[in-house]
């Protein structure tokens, strides 16, 4: 084909079209990388006691939930769904329950962190009252309640730790950068995520300012879609490492006035906060580094990282906004009560997305 700009769009019969503008350049190769999405949901239930405070690990390859309507009382506790899809069988693992409730530990109201290797889960119940307890959990086995110790006096160097690990990671992810990003993800950006293949980062801008161009060697063949470099606050934009080119996606939410952070149980919401976005913001990555996932009122929409191709994936109820990919992106997990407006709690259910 003669240099120009194309339209270009495939279709397939039970999917949702893909389209976009071109530019081809003479002696290049214009190279795009298309996913193709079910135009029809295909919903699948996960759990059918409910499960309560689904918090996903930072490793993105479990779910820990609570469950509190189970048929028998010993059925009742936290349990961790498997992310990861089984290669010869198109079925997921059954969530495993990792401890029961009791009087004393009421797993059902607890708040739950996540370790930053994923190996733990943090329960806290009562925060900031008289009788708070703080039990670690391991999450890949059975925590018998005989044997729990409450470690609240140790939270702070727990932290600390937690934090460290945190920071070492960032770091050796804000090292790939040009020098220039560098500096604005650590002093004019909030909210800084990496994609999955740490070639992109995800933040929201703080302050006005403008990215340089040829911050690296122009890549032939790069995207030819519009870039953003002059940078509002509370925006959120996606740059591309590897072809210098930076993206806007949409405007931040206002977050709620609250005072400083002081208490040790708000800095490990802060902790928490730095594992996904999905606590926080609408958007979050999903699993191939080439899409986002964008949580709204009453539907789900996966988009292309330079905000193209945005599609809706699933329209209908879902409860407190939770939506989170499966770890090869096959699957979409959600949170809804489709039981007809019961009292019993939302339960998980699978969208397929292959």
């Amino acid at each position: 084909m003669p240099p120009g700009e194309y339209k270009i769009k495939i279709a397939l019969d039970g999917y949702i079209p893909w389209e976009k503008t071109l530019r081809l350049t003479p002696e290049l190769v214009t190279q795009t990388n298309v996913r193709l999405f079910p135009s029809v949901p295909n919903l699948k239930p996960l759990t059918f006691s409910g499960a309560l405070n689904p918090t996903p690990a930072p490793d993105g390859q479990k779910i820990v939930f609570a469950v509190e309507n189970a048929t028998t009382e010993s059925k009742n506790g936290l349990y961790v769904l498997d992310l990861q899809d089984r290669t010869f069988s198109f079925n997921s693992a059954d969530p495993v329950q990792i401890t029961r409730q009791s009087g004393k530990f009421d797993f059902n109201r607890a708040r739950l962190i996540w370790s930053p290797d994923s190996s733990q889960i943090l329960a806290t119940l009562n925060p900031g009252q008289t009788d708070e307890i703080n039990v670690l959990l391991n999450a890949s086995g059975f925590n018998d309640i005989a044997n729990m110790k409450d470690v609240t006096a140790r939270l702070p160097v727990m932290y600390q730790e937690w934090q460290d690990l945190i920071d070492k990671k960032m770091h050796e992810q804000l090292a790939a950068l040009p020098e220039f990003m560098q500096e604005l993800a650590t002093q004019s950006a909030k909210m800084v995520y990496f994609s999955p293949d740490d070639e992109m980062m995800m933040y929201t801008a703080t302050a006005e300012t403008t990215i340089p161009q040829e911050l690296i060697p122009p890549l032939p063949a790069s995207s030819t879609q519009t870039e953003t470099r002059t940078l509002k606050p509370n925006q959120i934009y996606i740059y591309d490492l590897q072809e210098d080119k930076n993206f806007y996606l949409a405007d931040a939410p206002q977050p709620s006035p609250k005072p400083k952070t002081t208490t040790i149980h708000e800095k490990l919401l802060e902790l928490a906060a730095a594992y996904s976005p999905i606590s926080s913001q609408p958007i979050q990555w999903y699993p191939d580094s080439r899409h986002i996932l964008i949580v709204e009122d009453s539907k789900i929409v996966v988009s292309e990282y330079d905000a193209t191709n945005q599609h809706v994936v699933y329209a209908g109820p879902f409860s407190a906004g939770f939506a989170y990919p499966s770890t090869n992106g096959s699957r979409l997990i959600i949170l809804a009560s489709l039981n007809g407006g019961t009292n019993l709690p939302p339960n998980l259910y699978s969208i397929n997305l292959k």
